[in-house]
């Protein structure tokens, strides 16, 4: 009998510890299964590399590029907001758990930006963040391109947000690039066909954007600061997946 008991101690807080404690935690869902531009143009997926907020900790994990589904444990009383980098680094696919809500979070696009820009600031203050109600914030600054990002942050951070504020985009021309069709890798972007020695301008929002040449196996970088109005393009070779 003594020695089951300390048997029975070890299997339970085994088992405790491999699952969400069902008064703090839950045990979510995350979908990773919104089309990629560049996964259609290639007919090949990509793989994600997924961080997400688990109360004060930022939590980061490889998610393969046949896996769409991925189980997390987060806290049950806090906001929790996911990202899912494409090959890493890309505009991200992003999503938020507000308590109460469903346990099947899908991640999108248009969630991305505000959702990168919530993990990039959780340092700051992970309180103060993670009682945000992200799905209504999500709905005021829609695809957070054109959103002024230091105001919100800092009025999330201090409680003075009021309403975000908006900046008007930037026109940027691209004029000397190889032929060929230069696919954006954003849902539903500024994707365009140049001959050579054509110039063509795009209308852009604020942060890091690319587009594919397949055909040439190059990518076009444009950083855009839309508070100091200015960007900077640059192309190189395509990311290999």
């Amino acid at each position: 009998m003594r020695n089951i008991l300390p048997l029975f101690l070890f299997v339970l807080f085994l088992f405790m510890g491999c699952t969400a404690n069902p008064f703090d935690e839950v045990t979510l869902t995350v979908v990773i299964d919104e089309p990629h531009p560049w996964q259609e143009l290639t007919y090949s997926s990509l793989w994600k590399t997924l961080v997400y907020t688990k109360g004060d900790r930022i939590v980061q994990e490889h998610v393969p590029a046949s896996v769409q589904t991925v189980n997390v444990v987060v806290p049950r009383g806090r906001t929790s907001v996911f990202c899912a980098y494409p090959l890493g680094s890309l505009i991200p696919w992003g999503g938020f758990y507000i308590p109460g809500s469903s346990k099947t979070v899908h991640l999108t696009q248009r969630e991305g930006v505000l959702a990168d820009l919530l993990v990039e600031s959780w340092a700051l203050n992970p309180q103060a963040l993670g009682s945000v109600d992200a799905s209504v914030l999500g709905m005021l600054v829609g695809d957070g391109r054109l959103v002024d990002q230091h105001h919100l942050v800092m009025g999330l951070l201090d409680g003075s947000l009021q309403s975000p504020k908006f900046l008007k985009p930037l026109s940027v021309t691209f004029g000397d690039l190889p032929d060929g069709r230069w696919v954006s890798e954003l849902v539903g972007g500024s994707s365009f066909y140049l001959l050579w020695g054509e110039e063509v301008t795009v209308s852009v929002g604020d942060g890091t954007m690319r587009w594919l040449n397949k055909e040439r196996g190059l990518s076009l970088t444009l950083m855009v600061d839309l508070t100091e109005r200015r960007s900077i393009a640059t192309v190189n070779n395509a990311p290999q997946w």
